[in-house]
């Protein structure tokens, strides 16, 4: 798939239903996320079958020419098959490899899952190849954490700029989110302090470039590393957890003014000045009001239980 394709993919997702398939052409058979998920876990399935009964050979070249069979000629696409095919597929071919124990395998499956990424556009083939080459540098180094830091502010920088394709940008989105948390399983309990100055300094980064790109995702994971100290720093204090809770919400409290300071009078990206309603927005206002309010209906009638005290034929004396 090209990038216009791809592009015409993303903006009929969010368009919909204001275009239509003609305005944005697409020839590549796609599916949603859910249904890609789907497919994807039955298609590894199918292939651990066939693997229980083939050698890894066969079954890693029968997949990859099986995934390349439905993208070349069925123009398949985003649907989640091809991408557990390419990916199972080097997973059988990796397995027939010599096991050596060295930490170098590690960088043969980031390649793996590398290329996989490369060839079907998926994200988190991306972000497994990222934490594979930070466990590499953990255990041929034994800094995995500051590994991940460094790859997930990478990733945030090259966020700093436009890519063309939708893939390519999520691609750095998943690694800036994904890396500080598998950065953290792998810190050392004798390293602590350095980790919590690690995550501080990052998450300050992080929030600078947030705000000077006004970016969902540098923001998403400076509240990730933040959260990582706060924890960390949290379990050294010996103070009630009350107290903590309270440190954590005035913290969090002068962060929100300092960056509301900062995000005042913008009138582009993530902005804080008031904007007044259009027409539009009033009518659905008022709809939904309508549609909530709680349901009244007038008292009915009730029936007369009986006559007057004297008069007859219908008529009644008491009035």
């Amino acid at each position: 798939m090209n990038a216009q394709h791809e592009r015409n993919l993303h903006l009929r997702r969010r368009l919909r239903p204001h275009v239509t398939e003609a305005q944005l052409e697409v020839p590549w058979r796609t599916y949603g996320i859910l249904a890609q998920l789907v497919f994807f876990v039955l298609t590894c399935i199918a292939i651990g079958g066939f693997y229980a009964f083939n050698e890894g050979l066969i079954t890693g070249i029968a997949s990859i020419v099986l995934a390349e069979y439905l993208i070349g000629a069925r123009r398949w696409f985003f649907t989640g098959v091809e991408a557990a095919l390419w990916g199972g597929g080097l997973l059988a071919l990796i397995s027939e490899l010599p096991r050596s124990g060295t930490p170098e395998s590690m960088l043969v499956l980031a390649a793996a899952a590398a290329i996989a990424g490369a060839r079907v556009r998926n994200p988190l083939y991306g972000a497994v190849s990222a934490i594979f080459v930070m466990l590499w540098f953990e255990e041929r180094f034994d800094v995995g954490t500051l590994a991940a830091l460094l790859i997930a502010l990478g990733a945030c920088l090259t966020l700093l700029r436009t890519w063309r394709r939708p893939t390519t940008e999520a691609l750095w989105i998943a690694i800036a989110l994904v890396m500080p948390i598998a950065g953290r399983l792998v810190a050392d309990a004798a390293w602590r302090d350095v980790t919590i100055v690690l995550y501080a300094v990052f998450g300050l980064i992080a929030i600078g470039l947030a705000v000077a790109k006004r970016h969902h995702a540098m923001f998403f994971a400076a509240i990730i590393a933040f959260a990582i100290a706060a924890r960390d720093f949290g379990e050294k204090i010996p103070t009630p957890l009350e107290a903590k809770f309270a440190l954590a919400g005035a913290l969090l409290l002068a962060l929100t003014f300092a960056i509301s300071r900062l995000l005042r009078g913008h009138t582009r990206g993530f902005v804080l000045t008031p904007i007044g309603l259009t027409p539009v927005d009033d009518l659905a206002e008022i709809g939904a009001t309508v549609t909530f309010q709680p349901a009244t209906h007038a008292p009915e009638p009730r029936p007369s239980t009986g006559g007057g005290s004297f008069g007859g034929a219908g008529a009644s004396g008491d009035y």
